[in-house]
């Protein structure tokens, strides 16, 4: 039988954890989804006019979609931790679901703010919970009290 040859891998080529740098990608996903989500809910809000009934279907269609995904986000928060704004949110969200526009004039429209306001619930939950869950880093002082590496 021959000889194998044995094949070095270049040090740049080595397989190290990439473990951090998909939780990096997936927080910056999160992020910009996060991101327009909230553009889309002050879009919605900013439609006073109830006769553009093309703009209102458009931004509903966009804006289930977004709160259907922060919803997971949001459900995946234990609920102890949940906050005020994602228990609101998950609720209005919930209640949306079931019952769906009002037949009455001002119905879609409604329903298009109801869903901009669970958005900016769930965003503010999500946000909020990112944040409790990152470490605090504080820089010791001798005799003053500490500073947050951020501090000036």
């Amino acid at each position: 039988m021959p000889d194998q040859v044995q094949h070095d891998r270049p040090p740049e080529l080595e397989v190290h954890d990439v473990g951090a740098a998909l939780d990096a990608v997936c927080d910056a996903v999160e992020e910009a989804a996060e991101d327009e989500a909230v553009r889309d809910a002050a879009a919605a809000l900013a439609i006073r006019h109830t006769e553009d009934a093309a703009a209102i279907a458009a931004m509903t269609d966009r804006l289930l979609t977004r709160v259907e995904g922060l919803a997971v986000g949001v459900e995946r928060i234990p609920v102890c931790r949940r906050g005020a704004s994602g228990v609101g949110a998950l609720a209005t969200w919930e209640r949306l679901k079931a019952q769906g526009p009002a037949p009455d004039p001002l119905g879609n429209w409604s329903y298009m703010r109801g869903l901009a306001h669970a958005a900016r619930g769930m965003v503010h939950s999500l946000r909020e919970h990112r944040a409790a869950e990152q470490p605090k880093v504080f820089i010791g002082r001798p005799g003053l009290p500490p500073l947050t590496p951020t501090a000036p």
